[in-house]
């Protein structure tokens, strides 16, 4: 099968034949490529595709957008005629390029009788252009110091000095961009599947073009009217917090980790005060904090979490450093272009909850997250949209997913935005983290039914049995 590289090859190759073409310019396209990866164990056919559009539409500047689109047709004898199409997380995740690994462990996922839509968002992913920035200190808690701040500021100049328009790398030209996918392949009725910020994309879509749409599935949902920044440390701590309480209600993890979270607590307040020695590197509480968000987004990383405090306590930063290489792995200045025009210009520095708070966990995360601020400046996104501040409204049948423990998408939001909904369900999954599905069989089950018949109330029996404990890690890496 054709590596990661080829396959960007195959994008670049689509973009050059479209500009070389000056009578379609301003017209959608799609190509069909070789797939990235093997998906052999499925049974399902496959088409893979370039969808291929302007940067801007309306400007006919020669500026191209290729976005990488994978289509998992429905296996079985009842075949369906709406597809789902599917909307990763970040801004700047990506899906295409570890998607056949994925279905290959999870099959399940697209067992149903529908087609099944993959594509990477524009500027992420194997999406071309891709807007990266390299190696930067910059998660979903915020960035691990100033240095990394510049590095952003810097980033987003050298972008738009190259001729990125980065006011459209955002959730209205996403919208653009599914209903040019959705002309071109030639389809009707279809469903959505968000997760996280696939999930705000999804609501996007519900409050700017709802034709065709005709159910929705938010897991993790992430509504509009929210503010990331302000009570992130608040969430960060309260859901640390909430692990540790359960470890220690955990006969075995309480008697690995005695009073682990007082011990914590006067940790980080060293830390606040002083950066960690070891060897020759220094480790600061803000890059501890971001780590504790991203522990927190995973459900491995969630039930390790009393290990990785046990070894910061005991000087050991192996597990700090693994993380601090990626980060969130996110593709930087896509993440930025978003956020600098949709999120950040209805929030503020000083709504930030923390300083001043005595919540050590909370103090450090206000440090990193504050600096989402500043870094915008070298991103020109022009105006925001007002409408990316406002709640959603809608009549279209909507199952919404939410993990008990989530710092990012907290389950209050979701319990908010279901009352808006006029066809809306909620379905809380306790003792489960950020990304409902990946690690739920029951939940891709109510999905399926709900697909199925979208106005009926769900079935949610299965959720008290699956999820009805905390599993910490075993061995060394958890209880």
């Amino acid at each position: 099968m054709p590596s990661c590289l080829a396959f960007g090859s195959a994008l670049f190759a689509a973009t050059s034949s479209l500009l070389a073409d000056t009578t379609d310019r301003l017209l959608p396209r799609f190509d069909d490529t070789p797939c990235v990866g093997d998906f052999s164990a499925l049974p399902n056919a496959m088409r893979c595709g370039t969808l291929v559009v302007p940067e801007t539409r309306g400007a006919n500047n020669g500026r191209r957008v290729a976005i990488p689109v994978v289509i998992v047709r429905g296996a079985g004898e009842l075949r369906r005629s709406d597809p789902v199409i599917e909307l990763h997380g970040g801004p700047g995740g990506g899906t295409v390029e570890w998607l056949a690994g994925w279905l290959t462990r999870h099959p399940e996922l697209v067992a149903g009788g529908r087609d099944w839509i993959f594509f990477d968002q524009r500027g992420t992913g194997l999406s071309v252009p891709t807007l990266g920035c390299g190696r930067v200190g910059v998660s979903d808690a915020g960035l691990t110091d100033d240095s990394a701040v510049e590095a952003i500021r810097a980033c987003g100049l050298r972008q738009q000095a190259a001729g990125v328009d980065l006011g459209r790398y955002n959730i209205g030209t996403i919208v653009e961009d599914l209903a040019d996918l959705r002309q071109v392949l030639h389809i009707g009725d279809y469903n959505l599947v968000g997760t996280s910020y696939g999930s705000r994309v999804a609501m996007g879509v519900m409050q700017r073009d709802t034709r065709g749409l005709r159910a929705v599935v938010l897991d993790s949902l992430w509504p509009p009217e929210a503010s990331w920044t302000g009570p992130l440390p608040t969430l960060v701590s309260r859901e640390t917090r909430r692990v540790l309480g359960l470890c220690a209600r955990d006969e075995r993890c309480a008697a690995r980790h005695p009073d682990l979270e007082a011990r914590f607590d006067a940790l980080l307040t060293a830390w606040l005060a002083r950066p960690r020695q070891s060897g020759d590197r220094s480790y600061t509480a803000d890059e501890a904090a971001s780590f504790l968000l991203e522990a927190l987004y995973d459900d491995e990383g969630a039930r390790r979490l009393p290990a990785s405090i046990a070894r910061w306590l005991g000087d050991d930063y192996a597990e700090l450093d693994e993380f601090l290489r990626e980060q969130s792995g996110y593709v930087e200045g896509l993440f930025f272009a978003n956020l600098c025009k949709e999120e950040f210009p209805f929030e503020s520095p000083a709504a930030v909850e923390g300083p001043g708070s005595g919540d050590p966990i909370a103090e450090a995360t206000a440090r990193v997250t504050k600096r989402f601020f500043p870094a915008c400046a070298g991103f020109a996104v022009g105006r925001p949209d007002p409408i990316d501040n406002q709640p959603l409204v809608s009549a279209i049948p909507t199952l919404i997913l939410n993990g008990e423990i989530d710092a990012g998408c907290p389950v209050e939001l979701a319990e908010a935005a279901v009352r808006r909904l006029e066809y809306g369900q909620l379905a809380v999954f306790p003792n489960t983290t950020h990304g409902v599905r990946r690690q739920s069989r029951c939940a891709q089950g109510i999905v399926d039914r709900f697909l199925d018949a979208p106005r009926e109330p769900i079935d949610a029996a299965c959720i008290a049995a699956e999820h009805a404990t905390f599993e910490f890690a075993p061995g060394d890496r958890g209880d």
